[in-house]
């Protein structure tokens, strides 16, 4: 296919991000078209999105959307070593990070922690301090997870999987909140995780410009 994979998502969103620094890691320009959440509800976005969700992908007569199958887009069409482990077991726990960002790390740590912290303030937002609090104790029970996951060898910034990219995007931003520097302190592996994470240049290359302070 001669054009560029074109990728619609608003950069602040790490599912966004997540599939951005896959295309990154494999070496494939993409065209990026920022959008906002207003964009969801257009008339024709669900041609790109049936759920009206981000990101969404079109490539030619390719047309994608969810985070983990643009993923593995990336890595089919894309160059250098691959983001899928090949043993199956290495593999398995590789898909049980995913899941992991996508129904615990994502709704409370980013949703809820992340939002109300970060976010809300920085768009002039109504702050929900008391989901916050909550959200709070239900991350540190999941960065614990991760913890055990690098200390088990299941997650690595040295040669990262697509849970490696999917959670670090989550744990990048749940770490930009006052709560989450705390816990990283306490969980000295997830903080080199993240660390190493944050120096690879798919991840600067994908950080949004209005976080870059945070």
């Amino acid at each position: 296919m001669a054009t560029l994979p074109q990728l619609h998502g608003f950069p602040v969103s790490p599912n966004v991000r997540a599939a951005r620094m896959a295309f990154a890691e494999k070496n494939v320009p993409i065209a990026f078209h920022e959008i906002g959440l207003d964009a969801l509800a257009a008339p024709d976005y669900p041609t790109l999105h049936p759920f009206r969700k981000m990101p969404a992908l079109t490539h030619g007569e390719v047309s994608l959307y969810e985070t983990p199958a643009l993923m593995v887009y990336a890595d089919t069409i894309g160059e250098g070593p691959s983001l899928q482990p090949d043993a199956p077991i290495a593999r398995a726990h590789m898909w049980k990070f995913v899941g992991v960002a996508q129904h615990y790390l994502y709704p409370v740590g980013v949703m809820r922690l992340f939002f109300n912290r970060v976010l809300a303030p920085l768009f002039g937002l109504p702050v929900d301090a008391k989901a916050a609090d909550e959200a709070a104790t239900a991350t540190a029970a999941h960065l614990d997870v991760i913890e055990a996951g690098i200390a088990a060898g299941q997650l690595s910034a040295d040669a990262p999987h697509f849970g490696d990219l999917y959670c670090g995007a989550m744990v990048d931003y749940i770490a930009r909140t006052e709560d989450g520097r705390a816990m990283l302190a306490a969980r000295r592996r997830t903080a080199a995780w993240v660390s190493a994470l944050r120096a690879r240049p798919s991840f600067a290359a994908t950080l949004a410009p209005v976080l870059a302070a945070n």
